[in-house]
């Protein structure tokens, strides 16, 4: 469990890297179509998926409706807490409110998909071990 854990993390580390060298350069070649906060954007996903991530696989030692609780709670948080973000953001800044929006939503469905093979893996995972 621990040796996949850290492969999550080595992962996780690649695709965020991945998407900040790609997103400057849709930035460098043309400007205007990402928010200026991107980087920040960029750092909270990753922030979010580790925990989250890794709040379930401590959770998945345990029970299986241990796991599907915290699941459940832990995207509805993440959920909740975006939509405050954005919320927020269109608030004070409603000039780049779309471009904020549009940048989240493309990290929300990335790292969401990321999240998901992880899990999957982990699973797997926990029916090779029993």
């Amino acid at each position: 469990m621990k040796e996949l854990l850290n492969r999550f993390i080595r992962n996780l580390i690649l695709l965020t890297l991945l998407l900040a060298i790609s997103v400057f350069a849709v930035t460098y070649f043309v400007p205007g179509l990402v928010t200026k906060f991107w980087p920040l954007l960029l750092l909270l996903f990753a922030g979010i998926t580790l925990t989250l991530v890794t709040l379930l696989f401590s959770a998945s030692e345990k029970k299986f409706s241990r796991f599907s609780n915290t699941f459940m709670i832990a995207s509805m948080l993440k959920i909740l807490l975006l939509l405050v973000l954005i919320g927020g953001y269109a608030f004070k800044f409603p000039g780049d409110a779309i471009r904020f929006s549009v940048t989240l939503l493309a990290f929300y469905i990335l790292y969401l998909i990321f999240e998901i093979y992880w899990l999957m893996k982990l699973q797997r995972s926990d029916k090779t071990d029993s």
